[in-house]
């Protein structure tokens, strides 16, 4: 086992699921690590294992976005270094009482060393013995948040596409890949049952998006039987939902835009031609950039 994987217990779980969250390429509106957070605040998780950070990132890769920095987090007073902070990769567990119990992971998508850091993920899941690993992910996408949310799925293997074909169509891609297609890759070659779901996130929604969390938490508990009351997640997401359809019936440009994307959506279902145009969904954005610069933030 991996040097760079610290046990700093060992607990005695029961065929657990893993649910793992990355920051990184697939946490559009915080979906991936969000859900996560999400859980291990909700199930009271405790912090069992994680993976050392030092070979595996790149701290000066630059950002526009404070959040998004892959820097370490400092808190100075008055001159004095009095916090410093750097993102971890942890795992934790919960007992549900029942079959099945539950290992979660919040981490950062590696710089480094792909293979060996998803390994350490996959020996934790092979120790205990899992079921079975979910890899969750968010993408932004031209979608609106009135319509119920959609999701794509990809898997370690073909037995696994009865089970989750039911909400998740497979993805049809070739291309640059994010860390966890590399993770279920490795996975499969190990026989561990693997699936990444990722759900599709409206673009103009770029903060934190319980609504997409809770769609995409509802549907994966599904699939592991767990019994979750997911109650404060889906009020959460609804009242997201009403103070975006507020901003959106005092703003007549950005309502005629949102109709559009709604009528492309709509047409998607029936797999017919796109009745939006890059320019109008363009102008949804930019009236979207406006509303935040005007300090009108819809959350």
């Amino acid at each position: 086992m991996d040097s760079r994987l610290v046990m700093q217990n060992q607990p005695e779980l029961l065929s657990p699921y893993v649910v793992v969250g990355f920051r990184g390429w697939l946490n559009a509106g915080e979906v991936s690590t969000g859900s996560i957070d999400y859980l291990c605040r909700k199930l009271h998780a405790r912090k069992f294992a994680q993976i050392e950070s030092r070979d595996f990132r790149i701290y000066q890769i630059p950002s526009s976005s404070p959040e998004q920095s892959l820097r370490p987090h400092a808190r100075i007073e008055e001159g004095v270094i009095k916090r410093l902070d750097v993102a971890q990769n942890e795992f934790f567990f919960w007992k549900s009482g029942a079959g099945h119990d539950l290992i979660l992971f919040s981490g950062v998508e590696p710089n480094l060393q792909w293979p060996e850091y998803a390994q350490a993920i996959l020996d934790v899941a092979r120790r205990f013995q899992a079921s079975r690993i979910y890899v969750l992910g968010g993408v932004f996408d031209q979608v609106p948040h009135t319509r119920e949310t959609r999701f794509f799925a990809v898997v370690s293997h073909p037995r696994l596409k009865d089970e989750i074909k039911t909400f998740a169509p497979f993805l049809n891609y070739e291309g640059p890949c994010s860390f966890t297609t590399m993770l279920l890759s490795l996975a499969g070659e190990q026989g561990i049952e693997a699936a990444g779901i990722t759900a599709r996130v409206p673009l103009y929604i770029q903060d934190y998006n319980a609504k997409t969390c809770y769609d995409l938490l509802k549907n994966v508990l599904t699939l592991t039987r767990l019994d979750i009351d997911l109650g404060d997640l889906k009020q959460a997401g609804e009242g997201l939902a009403e103070r975006m359809d507020r901003y959106f019936n005092q703003n007549q440009t950005a309502m005629e835009q949102l109709k559009k994307l709604e009528l492309m959506f709509d047409a998607s279902l029936l797999e017919e031609p796109n009745q939006i145009r890059s320019e109008d969904y363009s102008k949804l954005m930019e009236e979207m950039i406006k509303m935040k610069q005007e300090g009108r933030k819809p959350h």
